[in-house]
């Protein structure tokens, strides 16, 4: 993949994470370079938390080292790596994974190129939490020397909120608004019963080798923490919204599911595609719109990630904006 830049970008440092090391040395680079940043960050995430999680935090520090299949290889080393590089207690860095992926506000679009008849697949990341610009960055991932998979991250975080496989198809995860329950009650009952961290599960299934299929299955039916949405971009004219509860996906639309009213794009926010966003978030019609205005035979990778940099879908809480298709791949903020 190439890089678009310019004056209007800011494109993220880029970090080569090599699956070959220990996993406890993997994150080194990235962690010593934005350490004070994430200090300070896991600071304020847990003053964000409910009092009932923090007084999770040594119980979960007590999981880490005692509790087998509590949190799988290689994650529970690389989150013991981070915090002692950073010198923090690992109960706080498996903790702030958990919280970006619960608190997290997204913009997923993918829309057919008909000059190149390939998937560009754009996305913005919204969060509310300060100072999380200053630790997203761009990872590569390699093994045996061949990249495995690229992707979006914040320094801390061990899993992927967005990627793209050699395989020839990409992925993002947004979270899901359900009212089934207190979120953070939810996500560590399946954690402790074997669920997923869902951006774990992303990155599984870019690294993996797995095809454009193969990982929509997976993505279907892995049990998982919490509710999300998985959106991806394939081959061709490839692409599909997977949303999932913690055991399953409900739903699966395709970009040639007939229920996509959209016909060359498809688009996907904090809600289910069948309900109403709600009044005060307007993303989901004003992109939608602007896509159709725009019109497909305009569809680029820069058309179509200017759209969702400009208001209301790139806000004063996006963190980071991309747009991928297979030959082309922008990362900004």
């Amino acid at each position: 993949m190439g890089n678009i830049t310019g004056p209007s970008y800011r494109v993220n440092s880029t970090f080569k994470i090599d699956l070959d090391r220990d996993p406890r040395d993997r994150w080194t680079e990235a962690v010593e370079a934005k350490k004070e940043f994430l200090q300070a960050t896991l600071e304020d995430v847990i003053s964000e938390l409910p009092a009932s999680v923090q007084k999770l935090i040594p119980f979960v520090e007590w999981m880490l080292d005692d509790a087998e299949g509590f949190l799988p290889e290689p994650y529970r080393e690389e989150v013991k790596g981070i915090a002692e590089v950073a010198g923090v207690p690992p109960g706080q860095v498996l903790i702030a994974n958990i919280y970006y992926e619960l608190a997290s506000g997204c913009t997923g679009l993918v829309a057919i190129d008909p000059e190149k008849k390939t998937a560009i697949h754009a996305r913005n990341l919204d969060y509310g939490l300060p100072g999380l610009q200053n630790l997203t960055v761009n990872v590569e991932f390699f093994r045996n020397g061949s990249i495995v998979a690229k992707g979006t991250t914040y320094v801390g975080y061990v899993g992927l909120l967005t990627g793209a496989s050699p395989m020839g198809f990409s992925v993002q995860l947004n979270e899901r608004d359900t009212k089934n329950g207190s979120v953070w009650d939810n996500a560590f009952e399946a954690l402790f019963k074997g669920g997923a961290i869902s951006g774990f599960l992303l990155r599984d299934l870019l690294v993996s080798g797995m095809s454009f299929s193969e990982a929509i299955q997976v993505a279907q039916t892995r049990h998982i923490i919490s509710p999300c949405y998985y959106i991806f971009a394939g081959p061709g004219n490839e692409a599909a919204v997977v949303t999932r509860e913690r055991q399953s996906a409900v739903d699966t639309m395709y970009m040639s599911d007939t229920r996509n009213e959209n016909v060359w794009f498809l688009l996907q926010t904090n809600y289910d595609h069948w309900e109403k966003p709600p009044a005060d978030d307007t993303r989901r019609n004003y992109t939608a719109a602007h896509m159709r205005d725009l019109g497909q035979g305009a569809v680029s990778v820069q058309s179509v990630f200017d759209l969702v940099s400009a208001w209301p879908t790139q806000n004063a809480e996006t963190t980071s904006v991309s747009a991928t298709n297979p030959h082309v791949h922008v990362h900004a903020r």
